[in-house]
């Protein structure tokens, strides 16, 4: 069987990623919250405390920005937004290190839930978790068995690592029926979720023992493949998008502390070697913004056939620039970006977080040779 190589060039119109005045009013309604209720005092106070994050946050973000039903279509309950507008949401998100549950319920969860084979069947837990009222886990490269028998779907296996694992209602996964392989929805009433350490504090993980939860299967054999793709790009692309902000707030956060810092009786950004590495992470922050901007973009357009291309290079791009800017923030930042107190280690703990839960950029280079036939 002959491999389609893929072109590794931009195959949309670039205007998808131009900027536009709406899009603009919705990244201020989201830096104005995120400003109001996610400082990073807060962020730290919510992650200490159960469930892992701020439910009076996760509540606002739902009951008054419905980040949720965005880009859910209208005729499910949802606002029939794009991908790009989600996009803005997801940088502004990212660069504030929210611990709501915003990329596995708010965004991959709710699109699996409207991709369901049986809109109906499943209406009642999507608008539970548009409200907010229900958060939905996702494990979309894990694969567990499911049973039926008298009429009862019950699944049978072991899910690790899920993130907000401890706080989700459902579970979204990989499931094999007999011989099938379809997408289930799990229920987690009566799953107990063992916590594990994690690296990254906004982030909690937790493994779940599947043993006889009630399942119904959201996807059947005919579509599971083409529906796990299509959750899989959107995940990807939602997470270079939180990447992106990451990149962009440590150069915003850096460059005003190099523009305070003394030494020699002179601002230390005035320094060659300082500005050298600020120029670096400027380059890293517009390239992982442009990546991001078409990934998410590329997701509105149908039949796009880069659409996986774009993914995988905004995936390697976004990781990679995050975590450099990681790294130099809390080096330019001396002393101080080294403890406890200062933000800068957690952004450090998130992309070293994202990388274990969901491969990082080298990942996600393999994929690009992979697609690309080299």
């Amino acid at each position: 069987m002959t491999q389609q190589v893929r072109t590794i060039q931009p195959e949309a119109d670039p205007s998808i990623i131009l900027p536009s005045e709406e899009r603009e009013e919705l990244r201020s309604v989201i830096v104005g919250f995120v400003d109001r209720h996610a400082s990073h005092e807060a962020i730290r106070e919510s992650v200490e405390a159960d469930p892992g994050y701020s439910t009076a946050r996760w509540a606002t973000l739902n009951d008054e920005l419905q980040i949720a039903a965005l880009a859910v279509p209208e005729a499910l309950g949802g606002h029939g937004f794009g991908f790009g507008d989600l996009g803005v949401i997801l940088e502004e998100t990212g660069a504030a290190l929210l611990p709501e549950p915003i990329l596995a319920s708010g965004v991959v969860g709710c699109q699996a839930l409207a991709r369901a084979d049986d809109a109906t069947a499943v209406a009642d837990l999507l608008a539970g978790v548009l409200a907010g009222g229900s958060v939905v886990a996702t494990a979309l490269d894990q694969t567990v068995a499911l049973e039926t028998a008298d009429g009862t779907t019950v699944a049978r296996g072991f899910a690790e690592g899920v993130l907000w694992g401890t706080a989700a209602d459902h579970l979204v996964v990989v499931a094999t029926s007999g011989t099938d392989t379809v997408l289930a929805v799990i229920d987690l009433a009566q799953v107990p979720a063992t916590p594990r350490e994690v690296v990254d504090l906004t982030r909690r993980r937790a493994d779940l023992a599947l043993d006889g939860a009630p399942a119904r299967i959201l996807v059947g054999p005919g579509r599971s493949a083409q529906v796990l793709a299509e959750l899989r790009r959107i995940q990807g692309a939602s997470l270079a998008a939180e990447h992106a902000g990451i990149a962009s707030r440590l150069v915003e956060a850096t460059v005003e502390y190099v523009r305070q810092r003394q030494q020699f009786g002179r601002a230390i950004g005035s320094f060659q070697a300082i500005k050298h590495r600020l120029s670096d992470m400027l380059v890293d922050r517009e390239r992982a913004r442009a990546a991001a901007l078409y990934a998410m973009a590329i997701l509105d357009e149908e039949g796009a056939e880069d659409a996986e291309m774009a993914v995988a290079v905004a995936s390697a791009v976004c990781a990679d620039a995050a975590t450099r800017s990681a790294y130099e923030a809390i080096q330019l930042h001396g002393g101080i970006g080294f403890t406890w107190e200062h933000s800068a280690h957690f952004y450090l703990r998130r992309m070293l977080g994202d990388e274990g839960a969901f491969g990082g950029g080298r990942a996600a280079r393999q994929e690009i040779a992979q697609l690309a036939g080299v």
